[in-house]
C-alpha cells in the first residue's frame, strides 16, 4: 500500500478515514513490504486512524531472498519492523513458506524474528506460483521445485509451533 502513488495513497486514507469518523470502522489496517516504510511513510500514515501494518516479512534469510528476487534485504524487514513498532503501531508478520532456497530452520527463524520483533500477530502464507511470473519462469525452467501439499502442510506447522510457543496469534 505505501509502495503507490502517494496522491494515491493519501487519497485512499482519507476516503478510509471518513468510514472511522463517522464509526462504520474502528480504524485502517494496511499491508505493505519492508521497503515501502520509512519514517516519511509512517509519519503520513500517522495522520490517520492506521492502527494496524502487516509487514511482508516472508523471509529473514537474505540467501532466500535473492532467489526469491524479493527485492529487498532482512535488515530491510528489521529496520521496517522497529520503526512500525516505535511509532506505536500493531505490527502483523506476513511471512511465507516454501520460497526458493528456504529450509524448514530458515522458515522457524523467520517466524522467531516475527515473535521477536514484538508482532501482535502473524500470517503464514504457502508459496503459490502464479502464471506469468518470475517464479513460474524458475519453476518451469528447473530453478525451483514448489513443496508439494504435505510439505507445506508439514513447514507450515513447525511455524506455526514457533508462534503458539510466543503467544502469537496467527
Amino acid at each position: 500500500f505505501t509502495g503507490i502513488d502517494r496522491a494515491l495513497m493519501i487519497s485512499l486514507l482519507e476516503t478510509a478515514q471518513r468510514y472511522v469518523e463517522r464509526g462504520q470502522v474502528q480504524a485502517i489496517r494496511l499491508s505493505t513490504r519492508p521497503d515501502y516504510i520509512d519514517v516519511e511513510v509512517l509519519e503520513i500514515l500517522s495522520r490517520y486512524s492506521v492502527r494496524t501494518i502487516e509487514l511482508g516479512i516472508q523471509s529473514m534469510d537474505d540467501a532466500v531472498l535473492r532467489a526469491s528476487r524479493r527485492g529487498h534485504t532482512a535488515e530491510d524487514s528489521a529496520r521496517a519492523a522497529a520503526l512500525v513498532r516505535a511509532y506505536g503501531f500493531s505490527l502483523v508478520g506476513q511471512m511465507m513458506v516454501g520460497l526458493p532456497a528456504s529450509t524448514p530452520e530458515s522458515e522457524q527463524r523467520t517466524a522467531a524474528f516475527i515473535c521477536d520483533a514484538g508482532a501482535a500477530a502473524a500470517r503464514i502464507y504457502p508459496v503459490v506460483v502464479f502464471h506469468g511470473t518470475e517464479l513460474e519462469k524458475m519453476t518451469l525452467d528447473g530453478r525451483y521445485i514448489p513443496p508439494v501439499p504435505d510439505d507445506a502442510v508439514s513447514r507450515t506447522a513447525g511455524v506455526l509451533g514457533v508462534f503458539v510457543s510466543h503467544g502469537v496469534p496467527v
